[in-house]
């Protein structure tokens, strides 16, 4: 297979200087014109008057992204904002730049450039050797292929990778990324069926990961034998017709099940869990080939990245909710009872929030927010302020912290009513998704407290469900009622956490997993 990936190592081009100093310059907006240097501390751009770039721009999170050095190489990050950082017109949650990147903030476009050392391109002096080590393909030409059809070649391996490490890079859930990740391996490789392995890190028996079979299909015929070979030797192995292969042709599992082509590639893992990411090729006429040997490697070190990426994430989110229970048990014994109520709304925003299908991280921001709404009551200020001033001053120490970020801006909406009878006046959609999410935790909390019965439940979402359209949004309601059939709106926080925790993949990234 012909690695397209790779170029040739060349000079730096002579039209850069050795002391050109990597930067930015503004290309719109109120900041126009505006250059920063990059040098060894992170410069973080945002809406919020500390930061080093500071955008006029609503569309813009008050901490939203930051750009940083490692080596001589530049790298943009996303610091979880709103509305996402886009670079070249793709989101990214992490990147590394190149000279004419062009970097989107809400409606703030920003380039990278060096800023000093350069010059013109009309002064420039091209030679067309320079373009001789380099492959030549369009971004664009890699998303419209069908990689299902025609000859296999190193063009269509590549835009297979492309397209798949976009898909990945898009899922924040360990089970629907392996069920969607799986589905398109399965069709880019016309196989009769992808699988992923794990084994047992207690019992060292093999776990079933995630599997995809295409529709009318029949289910695969698969070999431990072949698993564990790889799992044991972690390389990736291709077998064209194991009944005749000499590694195989005497085991039973690979005689019992007439298997014939298989290829089976190792992932590394969060933490050195291992898996196999396994295709099955049942029919006869399909065989495999060591070009795509190498593609679906490639493409099972891509999963493994964007699993650990997750699992990693979640292990962050992990300390950072205990942390704040700390703070609430903390401040509980000065105030009794703040950290079952404040756990009791966390707990009503959550449900509220998963069944209407949010994102982990907004349910995250969600269950921050519900734990923390009063947090300057636990900074010990005055119990008898005016509502008002008690959400301000919670969102001005908030806005101070560093560790949870974005969540003021969904408290600071707990006044407000959809009917526009709030403060702010906001009225409708005018007020975020989060605030009316809000808006019908509270009041659940604020009727119910610790009678949550199912009668008592009910009752509420009745009289809840008449001032739909009026005091609460239609869709909020919905889902809440949604929640209630499912039976997670009066599921505790850990109860809650214990059903995101217990999908196979999840509890096998944790150590959890029972072998088969």
């Amino acid at each position: 297979m012909v690695n397209v990936f790779r170029r040739a190592a060349l000079a730096p081009p002579a039209w850069v200087k050795r002391d050109a100093m990597p930067g930015i310059r503004v290309k719109n907006g109120p900041s126009q014109g505006q250059t920063f240097s990059i040098g060894e501390k992170a410069l973080i751009i945002g809406r919020d008057e500390t930061c080093d770039l500071s955008l006029q721009d609503k569309g813009a999170s008050r901490q939203h992204a930051e750009i940083f050095k490692i080596g001589d190489m530049c790298f943009v990050r996303d610091l979880e904002s709103k509305n996402g950082t886009f670079v070249n017109d793709n989101r990214i949650t992490e990147e590394m730049l190149r000279d004419g990147d062009r970097i989107q903030i809400g409606g703030t476009v920003i380039v990278f450039e060096p800023l000093a050392g350069a010059r013109s391109e009309d002064e420039l002096d091209f030679s067309e050797d320079e373009l001789e080590a380099f492959y030549e393909l369009r971004l664009e030409d890699l998303t419209a292929v069908n990689v299902g059809e025609g000859d296999v070649s190193s063009e269509i391996h590549l835009r297979a990778l492309y397209r798949l490490s976009r898909l990945v890079a898009s899922e924040d859930v360990e089970d629907e990324l392996v069920k969607k990740a799986l589905a398109f391996i399965c069709e880019a490789l016309r196989a009769d069926g992808a699988y992923l392995f794990g084994r047992d890190p207690q019992k060292g028996g093999i776990i079933t990961l995630g599997s995809h079979v295409p529709k009318g299909g029949r289910t695969g015929q698969l070999s431990r034998t072949i698993i564990r070979k790889v799992l044991t030797d972690k390389r990736a192995l291709l077998v064209t017709d194991a009944m005749r292969d000499d590694r195989f042709s005497s085991n039973e599992s690979v005689m019992r099940h007439n298997i014939h082509a298989v290829i089976c590639a190792p992932m590394t893992l969060y933490e050195g869990n291992e898996a196999a990411l396994y295709l099955a090729g049942d029919d006869p006429g399909i065989s495999f080939n060591e070009q795509e040997l190498e593609l679906v490697a490639a493409m099972a070190d891509q999963m493994g990245l964007a699993l650990a990426h997750i699992a990693s994430k979640l292990r962050r989110r992990e300390y950072m909710l205990s942390a704040v229970r700390l703070l609430l048990r903390a401040a509980d014994v000065h105030k009794p009872g703040i950290m079952a109520r404040n756990e009791r709304l966390a707990a009503y925003m959550r449900a509220i929030g998963r069944a209407m299908h949010l994102g982990p991280s907004i349910l995250e921001k969600l269950q921050l927010a519900g734990m923390l709404y009063n947090y300057s009551d636990m900074a010990g200020k005055p119990p008898d302020r005016a509502p008002e001033e008690r959400v301000a001053d919670t969102v001005d120490l908030l806005s101070r912290e560093k560790f949870f970020p974005e969540i003021e801006e969904i408290i600071a909406y707990q006044l407000e009513r959809y009917d526009g009878s709030g403060p702010k006046g906001l009225l409708g959609a005018e007020l975020p998704l989060e605030g009316r999410i809000f808006q019908a935790a509270q009041a659940l909390e604020e009727s119910l407290g610790e009678n949550r019965a199912p009668s008592a439940v009910s009752a509420k979402l009745v009289e809840m469900t008449r001032e739909a359209g009026k005091r609460y949004d239609p869709e909020v309601i919905k889902a809440v009622s949604d929640a209630e059939r499912a039976g997670i709106l009066s599921a505790s926080l850990d109860d809650q956490w214990a059903q995101r925790s217990s999908s196979r993949m999840n509890a096998f990234l944790n150590d959890e997993s029972q072998g088969v």
